[in-house]
């Protein structure tokens, strides 16, 4: 399987409980065999009917939390979509403390329902109670330690801020996989090699994930060149090819179409641009006259500028991995990432004085920052973001303010 869809099973809301509930079906029948190592002088210390009586409290109450708990998530994720942007609704079913809680009570319930089966039918002995009570004891503590997380979470789960974090994260991990893998495994170059013929998509979607080690593969293989034109992120379809190649026959296309992930969203994980435009989309929201709430946006701002000083500093510290022979890719328009982070906040906020004076700061900050990198698109975002507040402010006192906040 490939490893970004492997990635992608492990983080699902499923696999955690899944895998909890197979610990509890191993634990169980492990029970028996740790009972042989068990001193004689333990075998009849443990009453049955206080392990029953323990494990009928524990079967009879976890379910009804794993349930209660579930449902808190969902009205979270709920909220989550509909105060910031749906496009958080993924990284919070992602959130590990939440899964966590959840698996250990759906665990906890099974392994209190089988316990109870293997009492009932007489499948433990004497000498298997010692074991099977020292299991309950410690699942108890387990329990009331994940119930505790669990309510501690609860205090921030599914706010705005929450989801503005959880997607910085996200578009971090994102920056940094594009930093040391710039050219998703060979080389950036702007032109693709001569006499390469175009690999058209499949189905119609966004690309998720590039698979460069088949695709290096591939290379090896044919002794063939190969240029990637869709980067994550990128919608291919018909007419937007996929990459395209020297010596191109129908089974290496094929085999080219094979290493591009490409579904029906876009993901986090390997495209750095979609974390900035669900940040843009949050603060649009804010802005919207419905919500009119410009310090979100305001906080938005400043989880944008933290990423690109991010993009910044691990350019610098951080050793981009080894490009393979033969394979090159379209380099990543940084201008296009500036304007899917700003060009939203500077049109939606021109009318907020706040929120169109914190954006020159930003931008000037950037500029700083980076002057050959973000120089240019800072440059132009300027430009627009103060013809949309030349239009929204008009030529008044805000308007100044603006202007002095881009002079500084």
């Amino acid at each position: 399987m490939n490893l970004f869809l492997l990635k992608q099973v492990v983080r699902s809301i499923w696999f955690r409980p899944a895998l909890y509930a197979l610990a509890s079906v191993f634990t169980i029948g492990l029970t028996p065999i740790v009972a042989l190592f068990i001193p004689d002088d333990w075998v009849g210390w443990i009453n049955d009917g206080a392990v029953e009586q323990t494990l009928e409290i524990l079967a009879s109450s976890l379910l009804a939390v794993a349930i209660f708990a579930l449902a808190t998530m969902f009205s979270a994720f709920q909220a989550a979509a509909q105060a910031a942007t749906p496009r958080a609704r993924p990284l919070m079913t992602e959130d590990r403390t939440a899964q966590t809680a959840v698996s250990t009570f759906i665990g906890a319930f099974l392994f209190s329902l089988l316990a109870l089966i293997g009492l009932s039918s007489g499948l433990y002995s004497e000498a298997d109670l010692p074991v099977l009570f020292a299991l309950t004891l410690i699942l108890v503590g387990v329990v009331i330690y994940a119930l505790i997380r669990w309510i501690q979470r609860l205090s921030g789960f599914g706010g705005v801020e929450e989801a503005i974090l959880a997607i910085e994260r996200a578009a971090c991990e994102a920056i940094r996989s594009d930093v040391r893998n710039p050219g998703l495994g060979g080389r950036n170059a702007a032109d693709p090699p001569a006499n390469a013929e175009t690999v058209e998509a499949g189905c119609t979607g966004y690309v998720q994930s590039v698979d460069s080690h088949r695709l290096a593969g591939l290379i090896a293989k044919h002794d063939i060149r190969i240029h990637i034109l869709a980067r994550p992120g990128h919608f291919v379809g018909a007419g937007r090819p996929l990459a395209c190649a020297t010596g191109l026959t129908e089974e290496v296309a094929d085999c080219i179409r094979e290493a591009f992930v490409v579904s029906t969203e876009r993901t986090f994980a390997e495209d750095p641009r979609f974390g900035l435009v669900a940040l843009s989309e949050i603060a649009s929201r804010a802005l919207s006259p419905a919500v009119n709430d410009p310090g979100t946006a305001i906080s938005v701002l400043a989880a944008q500028a933290r990423l690109f000083e991010k993009w910044t500093c691990l350019r610098a510290e951080c050793d981009p991995a080894d490009p393979a022979d033969g394979l090159t890719a379209e380099p990543l328009d940084i201008g296009e990432a500036l304007e899917d982070a700003f060009l939203a906040i500077a049109r939606d906020g021109a009318g907020h004085v706040e929120v169109a004076s914190r954006l020159q700061i930003v931008l000037a900050m950037l500029e700083r920052t980076d002057t050959d990198r973000y120089g240019v698109g800072v440059a132009r975002l300027r430009e627009r973001a103060l013809g949309y507040a030349t239009g929204r402010l008009g030529e008044g006192w805000e308007y100044d303010a603006v202007k002095s906040a881009a002079a500084t």
